[in-house]
């Protein structure tokens, strides 16, 4: 990154999170409600998924990448892990894994936001 990110972790009213995630170009995320914010706003996603399922949850709407790791566990949709190494499901998508995908999708034209 050529910028220090900043951690805005519980500092923004729901208002605030989608002028934000409308205003980036990317947002690496897990399976969560801004996940769905930003497809929703036309922010590309990379969403790591682990226990669940990406055909049931995923980001809807073209121009996002899934990550997952392949386990043969995953999805299980446990909020426990069971499995002999723990949240493999998640341990096992290498950061660069994720560096690679966000440079594929930094490196397309800008898309016009909704």
């Amino acid at each position: 990154m050529r910028t220090t990110p900043i951690d805005l972790m519980g500092q923004t009213t729901l208002k605030e999170l989608i002028a934000l995630l409308r205003r980036a170009r990317l947002l690496v995320t897990n399976d969560s409600g801004p996940m769905h914010l930003a497809a929703a706003v036309g922010t590309p996603v990379i969403a790591l998924f682990g226990p669940t399922d990406p055909a049931r949850t995923g980001p809807y709407g073209a121009g996002h990448t899934v990550l997952r790791s392949g386990v043969p566990c995953s999805p299980c949709f446990s909020r426990r892990c069971t499995n002999a190494v723990e949240l493999e499901c998640l341990t096992s998508i290498y950061p660069e894994q994720v560096i690679e995908a966000a440079m594929r999708l930094l490196e397309q034209p800008l898309a016009v936001k909704r």
